[in-house]
């Protein structure tokens, strides 16, 4: 079947294969990215620019990025990121904040040279990427999002739903 081609209808165990294929493609395209810093993962990226995000509206000085908000705007699991801050803690890329009334909670901020891994390996890497890409129109691009969201949520819903009737 081309990989063009469109049917109305319930998928195929012939489309779930492709689908599984293009999966296993789109892992590869993550293998392409440029080398990073010794003791960096690709993680880390994802974790520096969640930073990133979230402390935009205060100004990248003001920590308002917590463990937990990482977590929420990646969609992994607070342990998760909680190891891969103390990483990148480890590697001078973050800073940890205590509050004054709660010691408990903890803000997060980029230190200078994780904001400019950042700058590397995310702005200047994608907007090499708008020029690589230029084939791809923005409909394929939220069409690839959209499905690899719904078929990664659908898969975990299964997953959940099968240890729940494993433990019965």
């Amino acid at each position: 079947m081309d990989d063009d081609t469109i049917h109305d209808g319930p998928l195929s165990t012939e489309d779930v294969r492709r689908l599984l294929d293009a999966c296993w493609k789109a892992k590869r395209i993550t293998e392409l990215l440029p080398e990073l810093p010794r003791g960096m993962k690709p993680r880390h990226i994802h974790v520096l620019d969640a930073i990133w995000h979230i402390n935009a509206p205060a100004g990248q000085r003001t920590a308002v990025a917590r463990v937990g908000d990482v977590s929420a705007f990646l969609d992994i699991t607070t342990p998760s990121v909680t190891k891969l801050v103390n990483e990148l803690v480890h590697l001078g890329m973050v800073e940890k904040h205590s509050s004054h009334d709660d010691r408990r909670a903890v803000t997060l901020t980029l230190t200078d040279s994780g904001l400019d891994c950042r700058r590397t390996y995310v702005e200047q890497y994608h907007a090499r990427l708008v020029t690589v890409l230029h084939g791809l129109t923005p409909e394929q691009c939220d069409t690839t999002v959209r499905t690899l969201h719904t078929a990664l949520r659908l898969m975990q819903h299964d997953r959940n739903s099968q240890r729940g009737k494993d433990q019965q």
